[in-house]
């Protein structure tokens, strides 16, 4: 009976913490992941805000942040959930994925010369 109880209480404490393990492996892969968005976002205002690209840099570019902003969407699932329980960390990914899909859209949005023209005209006549 005493042996039965001693090789209960040894397994027992062999089983590691799953949960605290996965969360905390959850907080250093979002703090990665914050560095490679701030990366990309230095990228952006630093080559694509101001600076007229070529094609093909801007549709890599396109391509890159809209994968970050699929990316990022899936990981917001994964933290949002009740029992990862991280609000800070949840609201600076909520933060970094609109600025994500702020840089996306500067592309969408852009307006032509001869738009922006007329924009003016209807606005200051």
């Amino acid at each position: 009976m005493f042996l039965a109880h001693v090789s209960t209480t040894i397994a027992s404490e062999r089983i590691p913490d799953i949960q605290t393990q996965a969360d905390n492996i959850t907080r250093r892969q979002l703090q990665e992941w914050f560095a490679w968005m701030d990366q990309i976002l230095d990228i952006h205002r630093s080559n694509f805000v101001f600076r007229q690209p070529k094609p093909e840099q801007l549709q890599q570019h396109k391509t890159l942040l809209k994968r970050a902003i699929e990316y990022s969407r899936f990981i917001s699932a994964l933290v949002t959930a009740p029992d990862f329980n991280e609000p800070e960390l949840t609201a600076r990914l909520r933060v970094r994925i609109q600025q994500l899909q702020d840089a996306n859209d500067t592309f969408d949005e852009a307006l032509s010369d001869k738009q922006a023209e007329q924009l003016l005209a209807s606005v200051f006549p």
